[in-house]
């Protein structure tokens, strides 16, 4: 059977274009459906014209043209998405695929975004030169810079023949033997908790469940917080949280404001550490805004350059108390097991009293963000004060909800290990609060007090 392909785009000023990537496409083995976004006027001869577009809305293409694009485009888009939602619901779509400027990206893409992961998308558009964060969202869309701008030529008609046969490849790939669908589970990493996420991530694969890890670096966090919503996951490692800390003060790796919620909301199994919250994160050092360049005297705050185009802050105690207060307003509405494991040691590879290469720091000092406790110098500062957020806003009564104090630094195996087993105890449905007290090392909050 042929891919059902939708071929869409702003035909009355890219029409040859598309008109020629849906021949590319009937070539290539697949069935190619135009879709019309035109802001402009109508052109007659999509197989979805625009008039079939905008009666998803109510709206007719005389009304299009008597407001300005922004509104014009912003119409076409609600009325495409609701029109191939309802495609890809009969089951009439396989694979979609677009070409445009700025605008044609904009709308393109927006229907992508609504489409569900799996089905392939391409953009064919110049924007894919630069920041592409809006247009891609948490949707694995395929960007493709296509050179130019417009214009048919043996350059242009080169590349867009690429991604039409690139398209009807990715929708005919074949579907995933049943032996592959195992339990899906998500994992958060980042440079500086790496060895922790290996090896939890690799116990958690020899039980028998995949592990899909997301790079924290703001998509990342938002793809996965879709991800659960969408009920691709059955449970989470959230090990590296720093997206929290990088919204809240102001670096450039946020993952929004519904970071740390999906998992609550769904009822699913969430172990949680506080990795990477010591750093905020920039990029090259003439980025880093000067109120934090002026503290960097303070204890904690110091710079890292980790490379010519990442720089590093580090975080206050007193930040990571207010941190601690926004994810216990978080956490305090979740459904399922909730554990958050502290590691009183350092919470990744810059925090840590001395060196040690095997948890991710040569040396020769001990870690750029590392902070003392002056009443016991091997534990953090930072883990104390985030730990006074917890025990002041989290709700600790609830039976669901645990805070494990661990005399470890976040990338020993040990942490991994613990970290692990909380979740498969979870997701076997044997997990109960406090089952883990007795074990060297490991404290709940609520002995603690």
């Amino acid at each position: 059977m042929k891919p059902k392909i939708l071929v869409a785009g702003i035909l009355d000023t890219k029409g040859d274009e598309i008109r020629y990537i849906a021949e590319q496409v009937k070539i290539a083995g697949g069935e190619p459906t135009i879709l019309e976004l035109s802001v402009g006027e109508e052109v007659g001869w999509a197989d979805i014209g625009l008039s079939q577009i905008l009666s998803r809305i109510g709206k007719k293409p005389e009304e299009l043209y008597k407001v300005d694009r922004h509104q014009a485009s912003a119409w076409v888009t609600e009325a495409a998405v609701k029109y191939v939602r309802d495609l890809v619901e009969q089951g009439k779509v396989d694979g979609i695929i677009s070409y445009g400027g700025s605008m044609g990206a904009s709308i393109a893409t927006a229907v992508m975004q609504d489409m569900p992961i799996g089905i392939p998308k391409m953009m064919l558009t110049t924007m894919a030169s630069g920041d592409i964060r809006s247009y891609i969202g948490t949707k694995d869309i395929c960007m493709m810079y296509p050179i130019a701008e417009a214009g048919l030529n043996k350059l242009t008609k080169r590349i867009l023949s690429n991604a039409a046969y690139g398209i009807v490849g990715m929708a005919s790939a074949p579907e995933l033997a049943s032996e592959d669908e195992k339990p899906l589970l998500g994992c958060m990493m980042f440079g500086v908790t790496t060895p922790c996420v290996l090896r939890a991530s690799k116990t958690l694969e020899d039980q028998g469940y995949d592990v899909i890890i997301n790079h924290a670096i703001g998509t990342g966090g938002r793809s996965m917080e879709q991800l659960i919503d969408d009920g691709f996951i059955q449970g989470i490692l959230d090990i590296t949280t720093h997206e929290i800390v990088d919204e809240m003060l102001g670096g450039v790796l946020g993952a929004g404001p519904n970071r740390l919620t999906a998992a609550g909301r769904a009822g699913i199994p969430q172990v949680i550490a506080p990795g990477g919250l010591d750093l905020i994160n920039f990029g090259p050092k003439d980025t880093v805004p000067e109120k934090f360049m002026k503290q960097i005297h303070l204890p904690g705050r110091s710079l890292y350059e980790h490379n010519p185009n990442v720089t590093c802050v580090g975080v206050l105690p007193e930040e990571s108390y207010a941190v601690a207060l926004e994810m216990a307003d978080k956490l305090n509405d979740a459904k399922g097991p909730t554990v958050i494991c502290v590691p009183m040691r350092g919470w990744g590879a810059c925090d840590i009293r001395e060196p040690n290469k095997d948890l991710g720091w040569a040396g020769p000092t001990g870690g750029p963000t590392w902070i003392s406790d002056p009443d016991k110098p091997e534990w953090s500062l930072r883990s104390q004060r985030f730990l006074q957020g917890l025990k002041e806003r989290l709700d600790l009564t609830k039976p669901n909800i645990e805070v494990l104090v661990v005399d470890r630094h976040m990338n020993e195996p040990e942490f991994a290990d613990l970290m692990s087993g909380l979740l498969i105890d979870m997701l076997k449905g044997r997990w109960q609060k406090g089952s883990r007290n007795n074990m060297p090392g490991i404290m709940s909050l609520e002995q603690g007090e």
